[in-house]
C-alpha cells in the first residue's frame, strides 16, 4: 500500500537552525583563520620583495581586526538570512533584504576594526592610527569586499540549515521505518510512505533512486545507501548485488549465472537485475 502526503511548507525550528549555525561556525572560523595566515604570509613577502616601509607587527593588526571582526558578524548576517532564506523566499526579497544587511555588517565591521586599530596604536605607538583620508572612497572599497564575505557567509549558513534539515530528515526516516515498517519517501515537495516489504528492487540513477513497488517506480531524490538502510531497519532483507542496484531477496525468483563470476537475477515482478561477481557472496541462500 502506498500513501501520499502533501508536505505542508514550515520553518524550521530555531533551536535546530542556531544548533545548524554553530556547526557552520566553526567550519567557517577554521576557513578564516587559515585565510589569515595564507594573506599574512603572502603580505609579509611582498612587502620583503617592495621594500616597503611597513612593519610586520602593523601588518598583523590590519589584517587581524579586518578578519576578526567580520567574523564575529556572523551571528548578524545568520539573523538576515533566517529573513530572507535563499530558495525559500522570493528573489526580490532575498536581494533587498540581504544589500540592507550586507551595508549595516560593512559598516560594523569597518567602524570596529576602526576602533580598535586606533586603540591598539593609542597604546602602543608613539603616532596615531589613520583610516583614510578619503572616507567616501575608503567605505566603497571595504564594501566590495565586505560584500563577498557577506555572500558567502550567506552561502555557507543556507547549506549548513539545509544539511542538517537532511540529516534530520534521514534519521526520521529510520526511525519511522523501524517502527511503522514503511519508507518514508520525499518527491517534489511530498511524503510518499511505501511498505518496505513490497519494496521490490532499487535502482540508482545519478542524484536519485528508482524504486519499484506496487507495480509502480517511484524517482526518489536520495541515496541507494540510504535506501538500503532503510529497508534493513524495517526488517527487510535488502541485498546489495551491483553497485547500483539492491533488491529485496524475498521477491527474488531466479538467479542465473552469466559467466565470469556474474549473474542475472529475476525478480517476481518479471525485471532482469544484473548481479556483479563482487556482490555475489551476498546472494548466498537466495533463490537458485
Amino acid at each position: 500500500m502506498t500513501e501520499i502526503i502533501s508536505a505542508a511548507h514550515t520553518q524550521g525550528p530555531r533551536s535546530d537552525d542556531a544548533k545548524a549555525d554553530r556547526d557552520t561556525f566553526i567550519w567557517v572560523a577554521l576557513f578564516m583563520a587559515l585565510a589569515l595566515v595564507v594573506d599574512l604570509l603572502s603580505d609579509i613577502t611582498d612587502i620583503g620583495r617592495a621594500q616597503l616601509d611597513f612593519t610586520v607587527q602593523e601588518l598583523i593588526i590590519y589584517e587581524t581586526t579586518g578578519y576578526f571582526f567580520i567574523l564575529i558578524l556572523f551571528p548578524v548576517i545568520a539573523w538576515f538570512t533566517s529573513r530572507a532564506t535563499p530558495g525559500q523566499h522570493i528573489w526580490r526579497t532575498v536581494v533587498s533584504t540581504h544589500l540592507v544587511g550586507a551595508v549595516i555588517v560593512s559598516i560594523t565591521h569597518v567602524s570596529l576594526m576602526v576602533a580598535t586599530r586606533k586603540l591598539i596604536f593609542l597604546i602602543a605607538y608613539p603616532y596615531p592610527y589613520i583610516f583614510t583620508d578619503n572616507l567616501i572612497q575608503s567605505m566603497v572599497y571595504e564594501f566590495r569586499k565586505d560584500l563577498l564575505t557577506y555572500c558567502l557567509f550567506l552561502f555557507f549558513i543556507t547549506f549548513g540549515r539545509q544539511l542538517a534539515q537532511q540529516r534530520r530528515e534521514l534519521a526520521a526516516a529510520r526511525e519511522d521505518a523501524k517502527s511503522t515498517k514503511r519508507l518514508t519517501l520525499k518527491s517534489g515537495g511530498r511524503s510518499i510512505l511505501v511498505d518496505a516489504a513490497q519494496v521490490r528492487w532499487v535502482k540508482s540513477a545519478s542524484n536519485y533512486v528508482e524504486i519499484a513497488a506496487n507495480d509502480k517506480v517511484h524517482l526518489i531524490r536520495a541515496t541507494l545507501a540510504a535506501i538500503e538502510t532503510q529497508l534493513s531497519d524495517a526488517g527487510v532483507k535488502a541485498v546489495r548485488v551491483h553497485r547500483s542496484y539492491v533488491v529485496n531477496a524475498d521477491h527474488i525468483r531466479e538467479i542465473t549465472p552469466t559467466g565470469e563470476g556474474d549473474v542475472k537475477i529475476e525478480m517476481n515482478d518479471g525485471a532482469a537485475i544484473p548481479g556483479s561477481r563482487r556482490y555475489r557472496d551476498r546472494l548466498s541462500g537466495e533463490a537458485n
